[in-house]
């Protein structure tokens, strides 16, 4: 079986399709990423699709709330967001789910619409068992 294989079952003729699709393969990256949006087809800045988060930065020691973000694909090299906090490549922060969080560096923007930007942003490793663990919130969350 292949790393990234999945099942999905089917009843009777009808054909199953998943909840999420996987992205092709690109020679950019070194992770599969998987997408958390039904219509790809859809705008960014229409997209209702995804799981929103919690976002926040560290300001003298302290964990500060920034916002939320919408994870749109997530890999376990990076992630990618929608989200109108004013961060810019380079920056650090937080993303937060349930009980993990997880420190991002942003590492490309692109603008919607306004404010709202879709960022990509890798994962900055302390601890790998933390990034799984989001990864697997997610998964569970977004029943992929």
């Amino acid at each position: 079986m292949n790393l990234y294989e999945e099942f999905v079952h089917s009843e009777d003729d009808v054909e199953a399709t998943p909840d999420y699709q996987i992205i092709e393969f690109d020679n950019r990256r070194t992770h599969q990423r998987f997408s958390l949006r039904r219509n790809k087809r859809a705008p960014l800045a229409f997209a209702c699709d995804g799981l929103t988060v919690n976002l926040s930065t560290t300001r003298w020691f302290v964990i500060t709330p920034m916002g939320t973000a919408n994870i749109k694909d997530i890999s376990i090299s990076g992630v990618g967001i929608l989200c109108n906090e004013p961060l810019s490549i380079g920056m650090r922060f937080y993303i937060e789910l349930e009980q993990t969080r997880v420190l991002c560096e942003v590492t490309r923007e692109h603008t919607i619409k306004g404010r709202l930007k879709f960022l990509g942003a890798r994962w900055i490793y302390r601890d790998k068992d933390e990034v799984q663990n989001l990864i697997d919130a997610i998964r569970l969350r977004a029943k992929i």
